[in-house]
């Protein structure tokens, strides 16, 4: 099991960080091709994040984010979650954010391994983000 200490990660230049950027967007005109929502970034409010961290139960010293996909429709002003094969959505990939403690456990209970007993059946996990191309 890893022992975090909440330093991981890197800070890198803006410069860097713009090569990564340049190359996700490039692929826009493909995602849309494909039939699928184009998103170029996802907003969370530091509000939110301080929620989830008082619900999350435990001591978090970092966060996981997981990478998702689920069917919706951008057509209107809002975006629309979808039932999945209804035809009214495409693929959109979305970010899920977890609160993790010291030994790598995610507090959610989302991907615990095992299924722990004492993991929450109901916790809590930062989603739904405004997101860019619609509010950049």
């Amino acid at each position: 099991m890893p022992q975090y200490r909440g330093t991981e990660g890197q800070l890198i230049s803006v410069r860097e960080a713009k090569v990564f950027t340049k190359r996700h967007q490039s692929s826009r005109e493909d995602v849309i091709r494909a039939g699928k929502n184009y998103v170029e970034a996802e907003f969370f409010g530091l509000e939110t994040f301080q929620q989830l961290l008082k619900e999350c139960g435990g001591k978090p010293v970092g966060f996981r984010v997981y990478y998702g996909v689920r069917e919706e429709d951008h057509e209107n002003d809002e975006p629309v979650v979808c039932i999945e094969g209804d035809g009214k959505g495409k693929s959109t990939p979305r970010l899920i954010i977890v609160p993790v403690d010291a030994q790598g456990v995610d507090l959610s209970g989302l991907m615990s391994v095992g299924g722990h007993k004492d993991m929450p059946a109901d916790g809590k996990v930062l989603v739904n983000g405004p997101i860019c191309p619609r509010s950049c």
